[in-house]
């Protein structure tokens, strides 16, 4: 039995695995019920994925059946990631990934038609909800400087007034000629008569 034969099986007994699970298999937008009236066998379900996915799943066995580096590796590593560049530890050159980040995402946009993106290598891009929900957030975006709550300015106006109303008394303390500035004022103010 050759190796293309071999790993064909492998992806044969995954997808049985896959669908045999999953109550609807999405075919282009299409749904179709796992029913009495419609039972699916593996080779059936691998052979209803697109050509692309088809091929990559036998050169590169979804992930039950082989593990892949979350990273770039060597390029005597087995667990080489295709989707990620890797180095030659004898010439300490880097090859380039065997999928381009474009291939790689049309790759992971058609798996995610049929609900078997989990199935593919991690890729080195992010998509739609890891893009987003796991993101890292800059400090600025969280807590934007000069933004205070609504009840710490209004504690702080607060305090502010009531120091206005208290400036006498307070300068009065800080400097003890001020008073006679006070009683001078005082004389000065006009009244009504």
């Amino acid at each position: 039995m050759c190796s293309y034969q071999l790993k064909c099986k492998i992806c044969t007994k995954f997808f049985f695995l896959f669908f045999s699970f999953s109550t609807r298999i999405e075919v282009y937008g299409n749904t179709s019920s796992t029913n009495d009236n419609m039972s699916i066998t593996a080779k059936e379900a691998f052979a209803k994925i697109p050509q692309k996915l088809h091929n990559f799943f036998i050169k590169y066995p979804p992930r039950p059946f082989s593990e892949y580096k979350n990273g770039p590796s060597i390029t005597s590593d087995p667990k080489r990631n295709p989707f990620f560049p890797n180095k030659n530890t004898e010439t300490g050159r880097w090859h380039s990934s065997l999928y381009s980040r474009r291939r790689s995402a049309d790759l992971f946009k058609l798996a995610k038609k049929f609900g078997i993106q989990d199935l593919l290598p991690p890729t080195p891009r992010k998509f739609h909800e890891d893009k987003y929900v796991n993101k890292k957030w800059m400090q600025g975006m969280v807590q934007p400087a000069g933004r205070a709550d609504q009840a710490e300015l209004e504690e702080k106006f607060k305090k502010r007034e009531e120091a206005i109303k208290n400036m006498d008394k307070i300068i009065a303390k800080a400097r003890p000629g001020y008073k006679k500035l006070l009683k001078k004022r005082q004389e000065r103010k006009p009244t009504w008569f």
